[in-house]
């Protein structure tokens, strides 16, 4: 007859528990605005520059400016316009990050811009389009 000596087993034990919910000022943190602008809008570009052939780029030079812990949604468009592509640039040189930056429809670009730092920042877009 033979014996087994079982030892126990070695278990893990995590003294934190995984929580799926947020605390409750995640959102009053993590802040969401959106933003249109139009090449022919009630927010004019502070400049408008034709680059030939019916290409245009269109800038909005520091009319705009993201909160700490803010994601903008700028919505860059126009009438009878084809967007080709957008962009973006802070007035400093503290982290900003583009979430995401995509022709939404013909005459649509959407740039979405995260500011993880705790001030208040200037920002610039810009625009190429063809008429």
């Amino acid at each position: 007859m033979y014996h087994y000596f079982y030892g126990p087993a070695l278990i893990p034990y995590f003294s934190h528990t995984h929580n799926p919910q947020r605390s409750p000022d995640f959102s009053e943190r993590q802040r969401r605005r959106e933003i249109t602008l139009t090449v022919d809008g009630f927010v004019p570009p502070s400049s408008t520059e034709d680059l030939g052939d019916g290409f245009y780029s269109y800038a909005w030079t520091n009319q705009q400016v993201i909160n700490p812990g803010e994601y903008l949604v700028c919505h860059l468009e126009g009438r009878d316009i084809n967007v080709i592509n957008g962009g973006f640039t802070p007035r400093d040189t503290a982290p900003l990050y583009a979430v995401a930056s995509f022709p939404r429809r013909r005459n649509q670009w959407v740039i979405i811009i995260h500011n993880p730092v705790q001030t208040q920042r200037a920002i610039s877009l810009y625009l190429i389009a063809k008429r």
